[in-house]
């Protein structure tokens, strides 16, 4: 696997797909300079090097519901490590979760409706992990796209 080396094009390209994944190949290329057949061909060049994975949405969470964030960080008991993951995959509302180093194996975003949900959510750990959890008050940095 070869290391991608994106040109000033591929980065705009990159960026207006981010900021909208459905935007026309005639709109990215007037932004751009390309035509059209030119913009899909570099997008389809970054598809085949594995440099774009795939499209898709941005949900606001709030209009679903979810008022709360929480930031979960969850140390196994020994021999539990298995045990925990599979619990933390099966619950739908981690919406983000790491394997770190460190105290905590694990750090997780989920997503509540209220703040009485984390005794229903946290409950299935407690038998075989220490966990700790922080409240999101904001997100200064939002998910975003490396350098390139």
């Amino acid at each position: 696997m070869t290391d991608f080396v994106a040109d000033d094009i591929d980065r705009a390209i990159l960026d207006l797909l981010y900021r909208d994944c459905r935007m026309s190949l005639r709109s990215i290329g007037a932004a751009v300079g390309l035509a059209a057949p030119s913009v899909r061909d570099r997008i389809l060049r970054m598809e085949d090097l594995g440099v774009i994975e795939g499209f898709g949405i941005r949900i606001n969470r709030r209009r679903l519901g979810y008022t709360l964030e929480a930031i979960l960080r969850v140390e196994p008991l020994p021999g539990k490590l298995h045990s925990v993951e599979k619990t933390l995959e099966a619950l739908p509302e981690i919406v983000e979760c790491s394997v770190v180093t460190g105290e905590d194996c694990f750090v997780a975003r989920l997503v509540l409706r209220e703040i009485g949900d984390l005794d229903r959510l946290l409950g299935p750990l407690h038998d075989m992990a220490r966990t700790k959890t922080s409240i999101v008050h904001r997100q200064p940095v939002p998910l975003r796209n490396p350098p390139v």
